[in-house]
């Protein structure tokens, strides 16, 4: 009886794994307002805001916003959107969504308390472009 009750403690034990599945809600650790802007040698600025809210339990919406200002002062908008983004690690978070280029784009971001650092890859047949690690502050 007493190797039975060993096994079972055992494998209970070994079942258990850092990767299972969120439990709690942890939308918290992503949600907020994060900003982000990089200069180019080409002489403009580009300027990012994201804005993420929670919509349910471990469930996101991603608002994201990015502002070219060329060097004459002139600018261009461009607006995405995710929704209804999935939490399943609570520093860890990936996802895709089209563009509106019509490109996809898949997206990875770490969580910390005041940055949300990313990286992205945008997918169109054969071109891929891919952005560096980039860490927004949270406003």
């Amino acid at each position: 009886m007493k190797n039975v009750i060993l096994i079972l403690v055992v494998l209970f034990f070994t079942g258990c794994s850092n990767r299972d599945p969120v439990r709690a809600d942890a939308s918290e650790n992503y949600t907020g307002t994060y900003k982000f802007a990089i200069a180019s040698p080409n002489g403009f600025v580009s300027k990012y805001t994201w804005v993420i809210t929670r919509r349910s339990v471990n469930l996101l919406d991603f608002d994201m916003q990015k502002v070219i200002v060329r060097s004459d002062g002139s600018e261009i908008l461009s607006r995405d959107t995710a929704t209804e983004v999935e939490v399943k690690d609570e520093k860890r978070l990936q996802f895709s969504y089209t563009d509106s280029n019509r490109r996809l784009v898949e997206v990875t971001l770490l969580a910390a308390p005041k940055k949300l650092t990313m990286t992205s890859t945008a997918l169109q047949g054969d071109d891929a472009t891919h952005l560096a690690w980039y860490e927004f502050d949270k406003q």
